[in-house]
């Protein structure tokens, strides 16, 4: 299957269609959660499903923040710092809105941090689904947000990616049987990427936009 071809884009947030990467969430688990060998040597770990109940996978409303210190931090964060999108993430989803294209964004980041950079950088209305890792307890690599995003936009597996800037994107897709898509430029290298075996890889979120820019 040609990229041109498939339904469902989702997107990483962080290092993928944002360049922020504040307030991530760390862990003492971090870099072994995201090591790429511990991944694909331990991948029984990560091929359980939890319950794909329901979640909020909407754009609809921005929910108050509980965390009352997270959420003071990341108004100071922004005070400093205006999260940016990456070069070429509006044209690109632009022009995928323009195809017919569904969109959704899948990250470990918050919800309520991401709701904040999707609506301050004015692209909510270019994004179908949001849903945050955190939100339904289950974070990459485990498969059960992709597969959740897949089922609530009624599009085949077969025909959906996943687009990410870090080798445990890439692993996420797999395990969910979904296509994956690299770009380069984020938290990963190129060459780990390509090591991780991606369907489609692009230099950066720009080269993907000029790809379809140019079809």
């Amino acid at each position: 299957m040609q990229l041109e071809d498939i339904k469902l884009f989702i997107f990483d947030w962080d290092g993928t269609l944002s360049t922020s990467t504040a307030l991530v969430r760390f862990s003492r688990f971090f870099k072994i959660r995201y090591s790429p060998k511990y991944i694909s040597e331990h991948s029984y770990l990560f091929k359980s499903r939890p319950d794909l109940g329901h979640a909020d996978i909407s754009l609809m409303h921005e929910e108050e923040e509980k965390n009352l210190l997270y959420a003071k931090l990341y108004e100071i964060y922004t005070v400093f710092t205006r999260p940016k999108l990456r070069e070429g993430a509006v044209e690109l989803l632009s022009l995928l809105k323009k195809e017919g294209k569904k969109t959704a964004v899948f990250t470990d980041a918050k919800r309520y941090r991401t709701i904040r950079e999707i609506r301050m950088n004015g692209i909510s209305k270019k994004i179908d689904y949001l849903l945050s890792a955190d939100s339904i307890g289950a974070y990459k690599p485990n498969p059960t947000g992709l597969e959740i995003i897949v089922r609530e936009a009624g599009v085949s597996k077969r025909s959906s990616v996943y687009v990410g800037d870090m080798a445990s994107d890439i692993f996420t897709a797999k395990f969910a049987g979904i296509h994956s898509c690299a770009v380069g430029g984020g938290m990963n290298s190129i060459d780990a990427l390509k090591d991780a075996k991606p369907d489609f890889v692009f230099s950066s979120t720009e080269e993907m936009a000029r790809y379809f820019a140019e079809r």
